[in-house]
């Protein structure tokens, strides 16, 4: 019995090493993951919403305060679970899911975060419409790259296609609203309950 102990040791001992080494988080440069040129200055790539800036998450359900896109942001640290950025003097930590989003967590950065600013992302949309969607309003006849701006991407779990021409988004826990396209450009947006 103690020889056998004494053998299960080292095993018990390796197997621990190993489960426990694949629970660690890992450490991102977003400065690589972005590939960003020496001093340059990053963006929202898209409006986010949040009810507490500890609590932001990869659904970005429509619901509390809204950090414009085109918002100048100081990324503070990012691991395979959470990305840290400050914004308008605030520190916010959105919580990483990438069973929800289908994606490594540098490719939901690149979504995210980008170099270009608010009037680019845009699109050459008019004044009027440029003010709604960083109100976070979209309306007929936005392309879907605005929409994109406006709302962010569709989350993958709800619209698995973005080719498709209807985008679902999150307005709380329960409720969502989909966005219908024709050709490429906003039909209709329905309130689902």
């Amino acid at each position: 019995m103690k020889k056998t102990l004494i053998r299960l040791v080292p095993i018990l001992s390796a197997a621990c090493v190993f489960l426990l080494s694949g629970c660690q988080t890992r450490t991102i440069v977003p400065e690589e993951v972005l590939q960003l040129p020496t001093h340059a200055a990053v963006y929202t790539a898209y409006n986010l919403w949040y009810e507490n800036p500890e609590n932001l998450t990869t659904d970005n359900i429509q619901k509390g305060t809204l950090i414009p896109f085109g918002t100048e942001v100081r990324i503070l640290s990012m691991t395979d679970s959470s990305i840290v950025f400050q914004a308008n003097g605030k520190t916010f930590t959105l919580h990483y899911d990438d069973g929800r989003t289908m994606m490594p967590i540098e490719e939901f950065a690149k979504q995210l975060f980008t170099t270009s600013v608010a009037v680019e992302m845009a699109g050459g949309v008019s004044p009027a419409a440029f003010e709604k969607m960083r109100r976070g309003i979209i309306e007929k006849g936005m392309t879907k790259q605005n929409v994109i701006t406006t709302y962010g991407p569709p989350s993958k779990i709800r619209t698995p296609n973005q080719l498709s021409d209807s985008w679902i988004y999150w307005v709380d826990r329960v409720k969502s609203k989909r966005v219908i396209f024709r050709n490429g450009k906003v039909l209709t947006e329905i309130v689902l309950d």
